[in-house]
């Protein structure tokens, strides 16, 4: 399994504390701390690999590539480092992927909000105004078929990660929606995710290093990067980007207050221009193909072809 983090040495080891206490089923873990300063996390007896790369200040998906360059086994978890693990993840995890066949799955994550277990919708589904749904802290009985999931608590096969090449790290700013491409690709593939709510954690979100959760910056990289999604999913001429594009300027006229909704409309029509520019160098066009292409992903596609080799040096 590979934990990323940045500059929260006492998050990451309050997660690797709760690892220790329910280490069933987990044979290793692969930390990429992309910190300034490297640390000397501890691991309760769980064999640990620690790879310090500070180069990646600020690039998620890089740190989760670089995790897989040293990851073994056949099943590959992701956990962030401000969650917590509850008694009984790992075989619940491994059971899922058994019973299910599942290419993909994402765990119950539980952030602690009153009512979060009751979730009237449909858990993770790409709907068709281009919307997500969520739902992953949902009280389920039995798992379910999902088209995304989130970084928090997710896991794939080695086969389908080789397969797609690692993660796309091209979402910046916040690296939203870099968790549903993965998710969505998997898909074009004809691979199947499922979530599975016996798969528990804890997820206590720590402070973000540069800005605030749902600060202004957050909301431009979020417009920005959802329409580089769509696009790349189903094209420029798809239905769910249009309806997307409409939602999102409807949704200024249901803000109250003529400072509000100017300010709404600028992070809309800035997010969207952003996203748009983006969209054309990236896909240029068309829909770019699941599996990535290039040096890195080949590089990744090698470490990944086998299970049981060494570590690759970074």
């Amino acid at each position: 399994m590979c934990i990323v983090t940045y500059e929260r040495a006492e998050f990451l080891q309050r997660c690797l504390d709760a690892l220790a206490a329910a280490p069933e089923s987990i044979d290793e873990i692969v930390v990429v701390d992309a910190s300034r300063v490297a640390s000397s996390p501890e691991s309760g007896g769980i064999p640990l690999r620690y790879v310090h790369a500070p180069e990646l200040a600020g690039h998620m998906t890089r740190s989760r590539n670089r995790g897989l360059l040293s990851v073994r086994g056949e099943v590959i978890a992701f956990l962030d480092d401000d969650v917590t693990v509850r008694g009984g993840w790992g075989p619940a995890l491994l059971r899922g992927f058994k019973d299910s066949g599942a290419d993909a799955t994402v765990g119950r994550t539980c952030n602690g909000l009153p009512g979060e277990e009751e979730y009237p919708r449909e858990i993770g589904r790409l709907l068709t105004d281009g919307s997500l749904t969520d739902g992953f802290a949902a009280l389920r009985r039995e798992p379910c078929e999902v088209d995304h999931g989130i970084g928090a608590n997710m896991a794939f096969t080695r086969e389908v990660l080789c397969e797609l090449g690692g993660f796309r790290d091209d979402y910046p700013g916040t690296a939203l929606r870099e968790d549903t491409d993965i998710f969505l690709r998997v898909k074009q593939l004809g691979g199947r995710s499922v979530f599975l709510p016996d798969a528990i954690v804890d997820h206590r979100p720590a402070p973000h290093v540069k800005g605030a959760r749902f600060d202004t910056r957050y909301k431009l990289y979020g417009r920005r990067n959802h329409f580089v999604l769509l696009a790349r999913y189903e094209g420029w001429r798809s239905r769910r980007l249009r309806s997307w594009i409409v939602g999102q300027f409807r949704g200024v006229r249901r803000v109250t207050g003529l400072r509000r909704r100017l300010e709404r409309l600028a992070v809309v029509a800035v997010g969207l221009a952003f996203g748009a520019g983006a969209a054309l160098r990236q896909a240029r066009w068309n829909p770019t193909p699941a599996r990535r292409s290039g040096r890195a992903a080949e590089r990744l596609r090698r470490a990944l072809s086998d299970p049981n080799r060494s570590a690759v040096s970074p």
